[in-house]
């Protein structure tokens, strides 16, 4: 008997994010084991954006064109096991790049090629997409609190063998998701759907700045967190734990997103989202043990929950189906692309002239800044395009 649509996004995201949550917060803990510096340990982290900036959009657009969006995903996924691989034989700065390189053109294929099949899923049947992507930081945050456990007692190595064989058999899965829609209108290139916003699509295009700046905030204070945490006096164990804190606390504002919506428009939601980070990252800066920065991870959580579910949703809904992989490619190349290519190395070297304190401060800067451009923007941002086009006159 075939799983129901909305069981194949939950297992999805439930797969992923509990493989993902196995690893991606002792990243830089590990880097430094290996005797990474802090800015070596950026640098190394900026390779997972680069790679979704350049190669995420122009392969987004290709399987668009193409509606080839699973076979994609499914390779994809397959290159990110390899690459776990490959990291775990890594031990010097140079073989940890390598590495870095494969699982970041690996998770800038999946992701945003995920979110767009799982979104546009949920969008013409009829489903809340909040209510599956919660599958997944339920699941990252158990992985995460146990592998901090675990991962203390073995070393870390271990986790990129674990995660390797946790992801092989989410290429089954991926199969199982339903190609988007059939392909409307011109099967347009990755330029022909940048000339279309910035002539027609004033909101879409305010939406990815403002994306762009929640994202460089997040880049610049995701990478360190465990450091700081260790520098404050925590163990291995309490890095999980503030990961998987975050990422548990997501399913709250994840589950009620659509519903703040409704109340507080799309602009709104990533307002809050935006408030709700400034006001954790200055709680950050303050916070002189691990006990207070796990406090401070619930704000992060509730915050980077209407994030992450808010623009795929709003994305998912201003794009047509031939773009709709595009453009989610675009807002996660920006977000978590370009954003944390500048971010990253700037991160690392800040945390490592003046601390963490400095640099959280820092973060909430920059969340001010997108609530200032949401507020400023919310107007376009909150009409869809097709309310543009029908009430738009003959000259």
């Amino acid at each position: 008997m075939p799983l129901s649509l909305k069981l194949r996004g939950a297992l999805y995201y439930f797969a992923f994010w509990g493989a993902n949550g196995l690893y991606q917060g002792f990243l830089a803990v590990h880097f430094r084991e290996l005797g990474l510096s802090p800015t070596q340990i950026g640098l190394a982290i900026a390779l997972f954006p680069l790679c979704s900036l350049l190669f995420s959009p122009p392969v987004a657009a290709w399987a668009d064109a193409r509606n080839k969006r699973v076979p994609v995903l499914m390779a994809s996924l397959l290159a990110l096991v390899l690459s776990l691989l490959g990291l775990y034989f890594a031990r010097g700065f140079g073989g940890v790049l390598l590495g870095m390189a494969a699982l970041g053109l690996s998770l800038a294929l999946a992701a945003p090629l995920a979110d767009s099949l799982i979104g546009r899923m949920a969008s013409r049947n009829g489903l809340e997409y909040g209510r599956m992507r919660l599958w997944g930081s339920l699941s990252f945050a158990l992985s995460s609190a146990l592998a901090g456990l675990v991962w203390a007692r073995v070393g870390y190595e271990a986790m990129f063998m674990v995660a390797a064989v946790f992801t092989l058999p989410l290429i089954a899965v991926a199969r199982a998701l339903p190609e988007a829609a059939a392909i409307e209108g011109s099967r347009g290139s990755l330029l022909h759907t940048l000339h279309g916003l910035f002539r027609h699509d004033r909101g879409t295009l305010l939406l990815l700045a403002s994306v762009l700046l929640m994202g460089f905030g997040v880049g610049l204070a995701a990478p360190f967190l465990g450091l700081a945490v260790q520098d404050r006096g925590g163990a291995a164990a309490m890095v999980g734990f503030l990961y998987g804190t975050i990422a548990l606390v997501e399913i709250v504002t994840m589950r009620y997103e659509r519903w703040l919506s409704r109340w507080l428009g799309d602009a709104g939601v990533l307002m809050l989202s935006a408030g709700l980070y400034g006001l954790a990252y200055i709680g950050m800066a303050l916070a002189n043990s691990p006990a207070l920065m796990l406090v401070c991870g619930m704000v992060v959580g509730m915050g980077f929950g209407l994030f992450f579910v808010g623009s795929v949703r709003i994305v998912d809904a201003r794009a047509a189906a031939h773009q709709v992989s595009t453009l989610q490619s675009l807002r996660n190349g920006l977000a978590f692309g370009l954003a944390h290519l500048l971010a990253g190395p700037m991160g690392g070297a800040l945390y490592q002239a003046q601390g963490p304190a400095a640099l959280f401060l820092l973060v909430a800067f920059f969340f001010s800044l997108a609530f200032w451009l949401l507020w400023g923007a919310r107007g376009a941002i909150n009409t869809p395009p097709h309310a543009l086009t029908q009430n738009k006159t003959p000259a």
